[in-house]
């Protein structure tokens, strides 16, 4: 090779090397070292509250029907799921306690509610309960979820 064609292929490659580290190839952009952008704030979760009472009468009967309850039964077990409703009316109504604490009193409110129903009923009709009183609510948000998405 000649002096002048190995000197113009040194002169290319180490050009083409001195262009691509000045355009920062693979690091992090010159204006952007060090900068994190802040948070994004968190918006709590809200909780809304339905009057659950409206068909009480109406649940009795099938949880009447479903369980073999006799007149004092029924409505022993009516004054629990009454008792429990404004309860958990009043907590999720006070706008002064975090969503956080609401879900842990809720939480303490099924519980309290299991307690009081075990006194009534067998434990498989307790799960039973759970699933007739509270599946109904998960089965209804995923039906909106679904017509939302169409």
């Amino acid at each position: 090779m000649q002096p002048k064609n190995l000197l113009l292929i040194l002169l290319i490659v180490f050009g083409s090397l001195g262009t691509a580290f000045s355009q920062n190839l693979g690091q992090i952009p010159r204006g952007q070292r060090g900068y994190v952008p802040p948070p994004l704030p968190r918006e709590q979760g809200s909780i809304a509250i339905e009057n659950t009472l409206e068909d009480i009468d109406e649940k009795m009967d099938l949880y009447a029907a479903e369980f073999e309850l006799d007149a004092f039964e029924k409505a022993v077990v009516k004054n629990y799921i009454v008792e429990y409703e404004k309860e958990k009316m009043a907590v999720m109504a006070d706008e002064t306690v975090s969503y956080d604490v609401k879900q842990q009193t809720y939480k303490k409110l099924n519980e309290k509610l299991s307690g009081n129903l075990s006194t009534m009923l067998t434990e498989e009709q307790v799960a039973r309960f759970g699933e007739l009183h509270f599946g109904d609510q998960k089965k209804k948000k995923k039906k909106k979820r679904r017509n939302k998405n169409n």
